[in-house]
């Protein structure tokens, strides 16, 4: 598992960082994507029927964001190109949202989301986004800082508490034997 890193400003660094208000409402919309595609059953089998009403409500802001995203990543790739870039960073994006431990929360914090966001006004939709995606990222930054202490502590009590080997096991499993070079054929002496 990749984790995030902590970036200059003590905050973690994840896809959610750094965006175009454009990008911030297509990873809103790619959060709820992923909640309509990986939360199911009876709990959360709302957010398919949410999330499709949500495209439909909303699908003229989501379509020009869409476009928007797209000359941003042509713009910013001079010479490459620039929408496989995008679907790229798409795919990890969906990848990181789908991140397991999270799952529960996610899915719960996604059907809210969807309900509120299907009952925003069109025109009240961007700043919903925004502040949205900044909910469901803390989920993922509240998981990897608590992993990360956890780990830190896991590493400290193994110090203090845990059993010590009775001996060092060798990282050499098998040292190939030690020889000498090879004598020099002595000469025999000649008298004389």
């Amino acid at each position: 598992m990749t984790i995030p890193p902590i970036g200059l400003d003590g905050v973690r660094v994840t896809p959610n960082r750094g965006l175009s208000r454009d990008e911030q409402i297509w990873h809103f919309r790619s959060a709820l994507n992923v909640a309509a595609l990986n939360c199911q059953g009876p709990v959360w089998g709302q957010i398919a029927k949410e999330y499709n009403k949500f495209i439909v409500i909303h699908k003229v802001l989501l379509s020009k964001t869409s476009k928007a995203v797209d000359r941003e990543y042509v713009k910013r790739n001079p010479k490459q190109n620039g929408l496989r870039i995008r679907d790229t960073k798409l795919t990890d994006l969906y990848n990181y949202f789908a991140l397991p431990p999270v799952r529960a929360q996610y899915c719960d914090m996604s059907l809210r989301k969807l309900t509120e966001a299907n009952q925003v006004p069109k025109e009240a939709l961007a700043e919903y986004a925004m502040g949205g995606l900044t909910d469901i990222d803390t989920l993922f930054v509240n998981f990897y800082d608590a992993y990360v202490k956890y780990r830190g502590d896991l590493a400290d009590w193994n110090m203090k508490y845990a059993p010590k080997p009775v001996y060092a096991p060798s990282n050499n499993i098998m040292a190939p034997p030690v020889t000498a070079p090879p004598a020099a054929a002595a000469k025999p002496l000649q008298s004389g």
